[in-house]
């Protein structure tokens, strides 16, 4: 099962969180944090106490050794919390957004699954103006065609896809009785994963050989600039 990030809330402690000033305030906090959680990681990552694996941002250890590690982080987490109050909570079990780069820690692991797979960024417009800011520039062919597309429909929207190389982690877990869990998967590469190993755990590495790209929707694209390709979206 694949995890969306924790949803953002201005903390309480904070006058009026939802008056213009209670945003401003909210987002000179939240780049505070993100300050402060950049200078932390520079000093405390990767982890001393923990070995890595394989060449990927993953460190493993014991219970003791992960719980003294993640204590490390406790004050970063705690204050990371007050933004995202929905972090690993039921009934969602929501991680923290990946922009903030704090380890993800996950305990009772006994196996742990890398993949690559051909992976399709997206993002939606409708306007020429506001994609080209987004995706760059494209020749005047290119133009007159995405124009084209809304001279004729008010309500047309253009999509555009940028592929890549998505590298995950398939974590399974035990429960408190030992029962092997649905594996969850995890986007850990730009915020490192931290998992307590249980005895016997084991590693499949499936890099070299990427899971193959699932059939597109889109074809024959509008605009091509070497990175996003334009369709109207359907």
């Amino acid at each position: 099962m694949s995890r969306r990030s924790a949803p953002f809330v201005a903390p309480d402690y904070i006058d009026n969180p939802t008056s213009k000033d209670g945003k401003k305030h909210a987002k000179v906090l939240l780049s505070t944090l993100q300050e402060d959680i950049a200078k932390f990681r520079d000093e405390q990552f990767p982890p001393d106490i923990l070995r890595q694996i394989r060449d990927m941002p993953i460190y493993e250890g014991n219970l003791a050794e992960v719980q003294a590690y993640q204590q490390r982080w406790q004050t970063l987490l705690e204050r990371a919390m007050a933004f995202y109050p929905a972090a690993n909570l039921p009934p969602d079990y929501l991680p923290l957004p990946a922009s903030l780069e704090i380890p993800q820690f996950i305990y009772h692991v006994q196996r742990l699954h890398l993949t690559k797979t051909h992976a399709k960024e997206s993002k939606s417009f409708g306007s020429v103006g506001a994609l080209t800011d987004k995706c760059g520039d494209y020749s005047a062919e290119e133009i007159a065609r995405m124009s084209a597309v809304f001279d004729n429909d008010d309500e047309a929207r253009l999509v555009a896809h940028r592929e890549f190389i998505d590298l995950r982690a398939y974590v399974f877990c035990r429960d408190s009785k030992g029962e092997m869990l649905e594996p969850e998967r995890v986007r850990f590469y730009r915020t490192g994963l931290i998992v307590h190993a249980l005895p016997e755990f084991k590693i499949i590495d499936s890099r070299q050989t990427p899971r193959k790209r699932r059939n597109d929707a889109y074809s024959n694209p509008l605009a091509d600039n070497g990175v996003w390709k334009i369709y109207r979206k359907k």
